[in-house]
């Protein structure tokens, strides 16, 4: 089978490119061989990409294609604002070369506009940081050391102060509501979190970014692969967990204590180690816990005395239970749970607790159990240099600013790219090494003379070292390539440097060089992305500050000078940074204090008015959507006797009926009322009117109900049939057997208005259907007649005599019978001559006018 056409990536090795040419035509004029790429963005040699081979074709192969393959140049670009791309093309035409960068970035490489955004500028923004630090250290071959991917003391500074500049700008972005246009759509639209980017070389600087944006509101998210157990939130729970263990541990307490989970200050720190100077911090905090408390620690002695009463209880906790079931009563009764979850990146903090919880719950699914050896476990796994990613807990569409590495934003858009840490240098442990390899030179070490004990480098080291170090130049400049082209339309640069006078005057050379391309030395002695940045922007009119306010020199053609790439510069020193974060918490704290205090917050917006016109919006169809459009009888009776009681008419207390049967094996022990009542209703309903009403025959059809599963046993149980027969021997009695017609269990649905069903009902009158079962109705020669019967115990619950019994019961039915008349006479035509109650306790008749 013949292959027509087959993809080819800009960075193969030397085992894809074997493979292809042999399943491939071996001629490149008439082959079948389809290759698409760009060799700038071929940014994955250390997984053994080869960029020459595809290098070797691009410049081999011909517009034409006539002795050759065919290239065709695909350079428009339809994603970024045309000052993102010709401020990357006036980059990469000065730094990017053959000997250093492999590749001239000629015309043909240059990036051309191809989406339509709005006319308007958008400048590149370089932001540098002057961190007054000492001068760097060269060593011998005048090389600035550097550990690579070590993380010191100053380096830790610096990724703290472009994290406050990243957040100031942040800020900005959003308070300022900046566009973010989609060429697409051809709309604006604010930008929001989600839009931005903070691309870095390497994540080591990923944790101290995330805590400084998280500390001035931004949420943030990044993918890491380590620092869960230095996660905030995840240090306070296992310093809690090391407590409970063993609480004559000093850090872990003094760290709970100070936590918000107690919310001790240093002052009542200091106080608690005052009842006890010697001991632990324990029996210090335990000696403050059991001594009465002063008026200068009472507050202190407030918040102690639970913490101490919980510590007891959730060590008895951790002696009897489930690791992951103390884990999750702690969320629950510290409230801690939640209040991570109110912070800034609250969904990732409570994720993070959620994995702790189901690490321990993981854990107990081995052999090993208890609090004792899962905090070992824990400790061993740090002790080797283990850690956990941080729980994912975002997804594509949330709100967030992303921290990602330049590799991983390949491919990727975004319509703000931040590029920090350019002030970094160069990772060169590679070419420090006392040996090296190569694919096409093979071996290289250092020169050992075992007699003199010395060691120097050898001409084939120094030689693999020069080529070395050319590969990784150029692979750092296309790295650079491929963070700047992420942007859409705002695209910052941050970079930190010592001492930015010094650097000035190191770059002010290049200030004069005619020539679009840097010299080849200049370029190869970069230690950092800035020393290609500072020297490459310094001839552009729009960056006077890097030039001190001096000129450009007259021998640079006006083609650089003047180019059509628009930059912005700002030179920001330490001190201002520090005091952009004072000024931010200052105005947090000012809020929370009015917050606290139930102040108004002095904070105006542009939709003031409509935000406050909504919430103070009323329903207009308020009672409607409190007040069901279908009603029962039995419910309207009940909240009318539950408003009665409200109003102080005394009633006897009264329940909901339940909306399901009790369970069997629950009727078994004892029927309630209300299942004695509807035993009652369903024997008054299945009694045959047509034979004899006596004991003996009533006794006889309760027998039959229970074969045909009308009844059951226990139902049977408590039917009294003597009340049963002392209803049909009753005047009323008589005469319902009498009756001309007698119909029983009469289901009706009626519309009424609301106002008629509910008392409470207030504006636009709606219909409500109202529905309800009459237990009986005849009519005889005196008319129609309303008959229903009644379980209540009178004689028991009702003490002051029959009287004051018919008053309470007449008014607790009233509304009921009310009802069921109305339903009566309006969907019958037929006017209701006589209501009764039947009380089968004590045979009572009650006539309701």
């Amino acid at each position: 089978m013949e292959i027509t056409s087959k993809s080819y990536l800009s960075q193969p090795n030397m085992v894809q490119e074997a493979i292809l040419n042999l399943v491939t035509k071996d001629e490149e004029q008439t082959g079948n061989l389809f290759m698409v790429g760009d060799v700038k963005q071929s940014i994955y040699r250390f997984r053994l990409a080869e960029p020459n081979l595809f290098l070797g074709k691009y410049n081999r192969f011909t517009s034409q294609g006539e002795e050759s393959g065919l290239r065709i140049d695909l350079a428009r670009n339809f994603r970024s604002r045309k000052e993102v791309l010709h401020g990357t093309n006036y980059l990469f035409k000065q730094i990017m070369g053959v000997l250093v960068g492999e590749i001239n970035y000629d015309e043909a490489a240059e990036l051309i506009t191809g989406a339509s955004y709005p006319e308007e500028a958008v400048p590149v923004e370089l932001l540098i940081i002057n961190s007054n630090g000492k001068e760097e250290i060269s060593n011998e071959e005048g090389e600035t050391e550097s550990q690579g991917d070590s993380f010191d003391e100053e380096e830790l500074e610096q990724s703290q102060l472009e994290a406050k500049l990243i957040a100031s700008k942040i800020n900005d972005l959003i308070q300022g509501r900046k566009p973010v246009y989609n060429p697409k759509t051809k709309s604006s639209k604010p930008a929001s979190y989600k839009d931005i980017v903070i691309l870095l070389r390497s994540m080591t600087w990923a944790p101290q970014i995330m805590e400084e944006l998280k500390d001035q509101g931004i949420p943030v998210y990044a993918n890491l692969s380590t620092g869960y157990f230095e996660a905030t939130e995840v240090v306070i729970m296992m310093s809690l967990l090391h407590v409970i263990d063993n609480p004559y541990q000093d850090i872990p307490l003094a760290s709970v204590l100070r936590s918000p989970i107690v919310g001790l200050t240093e002052e009542d720190l200091a106080c608690v180690r005052m009842e006890n100077r010697r001991g632990s911090f324990y029996e210090a905090l335990t000696s403050f816990y059991r001594k009465a408390p002063t008026e200068m620690n009472e507050a202190a002695h407030e918040k102690i005395v639970p913490f101490m009463e919980n510590l007891a209880k959730w060590r008895t906790a951790a002696r009897q239970g489930a690791l992951s079931e103390l884990l999750w009563q702690l969320y629950r009764e510290t409230g801690f749970f939640d209040f991570v979850g109110g912070l800034p990146g609250g969904k990732q903090r409570q994720a993070n607790l959620r994995a702790l919880y189901d690490r321990a719950r993981q854990y107990e699914e081995t052999s090993f159990r208890g609090l004792f050896r899962f905090l070992r476990f824990i400790e061993r796994m740090r002790e080797r240099g283990d850690d956990l990613g941080a729980a994912r807990a975002l997804g594509e569409s949330e709100d967030v600013v992303r921290i990602m590495t330049i590799h991983s934003s390949k491919g990727l858009e975004f319509p703000v790219v931040f590029v920090a840490g350019l002030g970094r240098q160069f990772n060169m442990m590679d070419i420090r090494k006392s040996y090296m390899l190569d694919k096409e030179l093979g071996f290289s070490a250092k020169y050992v003379d075992p007699k003199k004990r010395i060691s120097y480098p050898s001409l084939p080291q120094l030689a693999f070292k020069r080529k070395k170090k050319l590969e990784m130049l150029a692979e750092e400049m296309r790295v650079l390539y491929v963070a700047l082209t992420r942007a859409k339309e705002y695209l910052y640069l941050l970079g930190t440097v010592k001492n930015v006078e010094k650097k000035l005057e190191d770059w002010e050379q290049f200030s004069i060089h005619p020539e679009w391309l840097l010299k080849e030395y200049d370029r190869q002695s970069a230690k950092g992305y800035l020393d290609w940045i500072g020297p490459s922007l310094i001839r552009h009119q729009d960056c006077q500050e890097l030039r001190n306010g001096k000129g450009i020199g007259h021998l640079v053609p006006e083609e650089i000078s003047n180019h059509s790439s628009c930059w912005k510069i700002e030179l920001i020193d330490a001190v201002q940074l520090a005091s952009i974060k004072e000024t931010v918490l200052e105005e947090k704290d000012h809020l929370l204090e009015l917050v606290k205090e139930g102040k108004e917050l002095p904070v105006k917006l542009e939709w003031n008015e409509q935000v406050l016109s909504q919430l103070e919006y009323k329903y207009e169809y308020f009672a409607p959507s409190t007040h069901r459009s279908k009603q029962s009888v039995s419910e309207v009776k009940r909240q009318r006797e539950l408003r009665d009681e409200e109003s102080g008419i005394e009633l006897q207390k009264k329940f909901r009926k339940p909306l399901m049967n009790r369970p069997r094996f629950m009727q078994e022990k004892s029927l309630t009322p209300a299942e004695r009542g509807t035993a009652m209703h369903a024997v008054m309903q299945q009694i045959d009117l047509e034979k004899p009403i006596t004991f003996d025959s009533i006794t006889s059809q309760l027998t039959e109900m229970v074969q045909l599963e009308l009844l059951t046993l226990e139902q049977l149980e408590v039917i009294d049939v003597d009340q049963v027969v002392q209803f049909f021997e009753s005047k009323l009695g008589v005469r319902l057997l009498k009756a001309n017609t007698v119909l029983r269990e009469i289901p009706f649905s009626l519309s009424l208005p609301a106002s008629d069903v509910y008392a409470d009902w207030k504006g636009e009158e709606e219909a409500v259907l109202l529905q309800g079962i009459i237990d009986c109705v005849f009519e005889d020669d005196e008319g129609l007649v309303l008959l229903d019967f009644k379980t209540d115990g009178i004689h028991e619950r009702y003490k002051g005599g029959y009287e004051e019994a018919r008053l309470i019961l007449e008014d607790r039915y009233k509304v009921q019978i009310e009802l069921y008349r109305k339903a009566l006479e309006e969907i019958w035509k037929k006017k209701v001559h006589e209501s009764y109650l039947f009380f089968f306790d004590g045979a009572h008749i009650m006539k309701m006018d």
